[in-house]
């Protein structure tokens, strides 16, 4: 008896505790590379989710359209109080309307317009997460390899640093000349500070847009910022952007429902029919049948205002997509340019000015330690390395930005 009890101790109090969750579910992701950071984003996106539920609310806008009017009934007893000996006389009617025009067909047709506008909304929202994805997680990669470029440049300059300190104290040179590098030496640090101010801001909108409560406040971003040449094509682009943009399949698909709204505007201006049974047990307690017609006489009243609201609603939606249109394709142009600036940029910056920035500092720098040019001369190329090797930092980060941002202009990926 004793076992038993403590058993059932043990089972009472383990209904008692929280359900644990899955070991997946507690897990938040503390490395992160780009393709998970995507698949993140489209699963933990709060405007990306908040978005399908409106598509969802929108869709159920189908059932309502579709269903019919709902049957009257009345019931009246009369002849209360009399001083005659009569019956109560009492009445029971039943009545359907039928819907005529094609209203029934006219409502689901503007709630499945409605469905299709909220679903391509949905895909441009979706559109517009990835790329903010894509540019916060560049922004990461771009802040890392400045930070990487800073800290060897402070490594250089400390090695430079330490030797010239030791011929400072034989009296080698003066100590203007190791102070000149000491100050030198605020710059490189400069650059190291405000490149792990970019990486924590980096962090935060990554971690905003792909989602904060699946991803660790403490994260690693891994990938690297590699140079790929994608081929332009501007009419292919042009022709995708005007074929796949979510923006302009939702403006097509609002400009569906404008017209099916005109119609329905139409079929709401015809007269409802409602045929109406009757029964009624009459005072002399006899039993009677009836039946009748109830119809609206439309004399003032026949949707003028709403069909005339439709009919704007329609041009308005036309103009709009117009609109959409000339956007999708400037931005497609905005983003060419931008890509084909910052390849010839990396292009002339990689094969030319850097090696040549990087080879001019370290015979500088050979040359400086043996006492065969001056300190100015070391420090000049000390500074065109820097900013030599940083422009060319920020123009990978550029170039990636302007693909992704082209990707997001045509609205999908374009290489075969």
């Amino acid at each position: 008896m004793g076992v038993k009890s403590v058993a059932a101790c043990v089972a009472f109090g383990c209904l008692l505790l929280p359900a644990a969750k899955p070991a997946q579910a507690q897990e938040r992701l503390r490395v992160l590379s780009l393709e998970e950071a995507l698949s993140v984003a489209l699963r933990e996106n709060p405007t990306l989710r908040a978005k399908t539920f409106e598509l969802q609310a929108t869709r159920a806008q189908e059932i309502t359209a579709g269903v019919r009017p709902n049957p009257t009934a009345s019931y009246t007893a009369e002849k209360f109080g009399s001083s005659s000996q009569t019956f109560l006389e009492h009445t029971a009617t039943v009545g359907q309307t039928i819907e005529t025009g094609g209203k029934r067909r006219r409502r689901l047709d503007s709630a499945r317009a409605a469905t299709r506008v909220a679903g391509y909304e949905l895909d441009d929202t979706r559109r517009q997460v990835l790329f903010q994805a894509k540019k916060s997680f560049t922004d990461v990669l771009v802040a890392q390899a400045t930070l990487g470029l800073a800290e060897q440049n402070l490594r250089t300059l400390d090695e430079v640093e330490r030797i010239q300190r030791f011929r400072a104290e034989r009296g080698d040179i003066s100590e203007l000349e190791l102070t000149r590098i000491q100050v030198q030496r605020f710059a490189f640090e400069r650059d190291a500070a405000d490149a792990r101010q970019a990486i924590t801001v980096g962090k935060i909108a990554l971690r905003s847009v792909v989602g904060a409560s699946a991803i660790a406040e403490d994260f690693e971003v891994v990938g690297d910022l590699a140079f790929g040449d994608v081929p332009v094509n501007r009419e292919e682009l042009y022709r995708l952007a005007l074929a796949r943009r979510p923006d302009l399949r939702a403006a097509d698909a609002a400009r569906d429902k404008a017209r099916a709204d005109i119609n329905l505007a139409r079929a709401n201006a015809w007269w409802d029919v409602t045929p109406q049974v009757e029964y009624k047990r009459t005072d002399a307690n006899e039993q009677t049948f009836g039946f009748g017609i109830s119809v609206p006489i439309r004399i003032f009243d026949r949707n003028q205002g709403e069909i005339a609201r439709t009919r704007a609603e329609a041009e308005r939606v036309d103009a709009q997509r117009e609109a959409v249109a000339t956007q999708a394709l400037s931005e497609v142009d905005t983003a060419i340019s931008t890509v084909l600036l910052q390849r010839e940029r990396i292009t002339v910056l990689r094969d030319t000015y850097l090696p040549k920035a990087e080879r001019a500092r370290q015979t500088v720098e050979f040359a400086y330690r043996r006492g065969g040019v001056s300190l100015l001369d070391f420090l000049d190329a000390q500074r065109t390395y820097r900013e030599t090797a940083l422009e060319h930092v920020r123009a990978l980060g550029n170039y990636w930005g302007a693909l992704y941002q082209l990707e997001a202009a045509v609205g999908g990926s374009w290489e075969k």
